[in-house]
């Protein structure tokens, strides 16, 4: 079977699928099935967890019709072939396949490469009939964006180690959690008529989704019992879902705030920078206290020294009150908190604070407080899990 397309197609479409590639006791799994159809090449890769696929146009030089199946197909290692692809000028590409060798010809180059047999690869999972719908790809990857660094890394907490994807009749939420801090987004669609519906997508699908998805059409989402899809155009992405119980995440979110510190976001994002750089290198402790109009930023760690610093704010309640956060936590909240004007909403010392940007509803991220100790009689502070109450 000889195969015409140009290599810029093919690259990106090894490029795509990828991503999907592992190195594990299964030597296929580290190979990409090339599968021919009329007038295009699909290409698939997967790690038995998360299969993705691309396809484009190329032009099949001999009929297919009539031929077995499995002559329409080969499995190319993954690594190999990038390379090729990567190093060959931007001209058409001939390729000429042989059961498990496949012959490419570039201009002068010309590479023979041993693949093995499309019976060897895992049989690709087929999408199942459920629940479809669609956002737009830059809508859906920023609320992935908002999310997926509160997500669990633990791997003992599989219902943690993912993204809770909720579907309603008119708008979509998606929380993640890692028991410290919380993100939830949600994002209004056209009408379904459907039940709300639950899943949680795992963490390496999300991460994936991150590099595919575009800035501009549609996605396509599809959910059944046990499974996720996510077509794009020439692009698909199927994942199995984690089957677990996502913590009940409303009972969490403050319904009140006693006080609430108004600042402008990239202000106070400078200052946590500054002042986490003397920051304690095992809590990340600092501490915000609010005098007035004035946040008060601090940082103190023995081995190192210590760091203050003072910035104007609006506030709205009479409280006084000090508290302490994660450095590191705080800066993770605000890579995705858009410009403008940040609020910080609390409760008490102990209670989770509550970070949105401005006056958007539709993002909330929670973060457990450090508590504070007097030192001499705690030298270590430690973090508390978030907790129903």
């Amino acid at each position: 079977m000889r195969i015409v397309c140009e290599r810029k197609d093919f690259l990106e479409g090894v490029q795509i699928v990828q991503n999907a590639l592992t190195s594990s006791a299964l030597p296929i799994l580290s190979y990409i099935l090339l599968e021919a159809e009329e007038g295009r090449i699909n290409l698939t890769a997967t790690n038995l967890e998360t299969t993705i696929r691309s396809s484009f146009a190329a032009h099949i030089e001999e009929d297919l019709e009539g031929r077995l199946e499995k002559e329409r197909k080969i499995c190319l290692p993954g690594d190999k072939i990038f390379a090729i692809l990567r190093e060959l000028p931007p001209s058409k590409i001939n390729l000429e396949i042989e059961e498990t060798k496949v012959t490419i010809k570039c201009e002068n180059s010309t590479f023979q490469l041993l693949g093995f047999s499309s019976e060897e690869f895992p049989e690709v999972p087929q999408i199942e009939e459920g629940k479809v719908f669609s956002l737009p790809q830059k809508e859906f990857r920023q609320m992935i964006q908002r999310t997926i660094f509160a997500a669990s890394r633990d791997e003992t907490r599989q219902n943690l180690r993912g993204a809770y994807f909720e579907m309603g009749k008119k708008e979509v939420r998606m929380v993640a959690t890692d028991g410290r801090r919380l993100a939830f987004t949600r994002s209004s669609l056209a009408p379904l008529n459907i039940l709300s519906i639950g899943v949680i997508i795992p963490l390496q699908a999300l991460g994936q989704l991150l590099r595919i998805l575009g800035e501009e059409e549609e996605v396509k989402i599809g959910v059944s019992e046990r499974q996720i899809f996510f077509q794009m155009d020439s692009i698909l992405l199927i994942s199995q879902l984690i089957e677990a119980e996502f913590p009940n995440y409303r009972n969490i979110i403050p319904a009140e705030f006693k006080l609430a510190i108004l600042a402008d976001k990239d202000d106070l994002l400078r200052s946590i920078r500054r002042v986490s750089l003397l920051a304690d290198e095992k809590s990340r402790l600092l501490r915000f206290k609010l005098k007035k109009n004035t946040l008060l930023i601090s940082a103190n760690a023995p081995e190192a020294g210590y760091a203050y610093e003072e910035l104007a704010v609006r506030r709205e309640g009479e409280e006084e009150m000090e508290i302490g956060f994660s450095s590191a936590y705080l800066l993770d909240i605000f890579k995705d908190l858009g410009e403008g004007e940040v609020r910080l909403e609390l409760t008490d010392s102990e209670k989770p604070g509550v970070i949105r940007p401005g006056k958007d509803k539709d993002y909330i991220c929670l973060i457990m407080p450090i508590r504070l100790k007097e030192e001499e009689e705690e030298k270590e502070e430690g973090t508390e899990e978030m907790s129903e109450e």
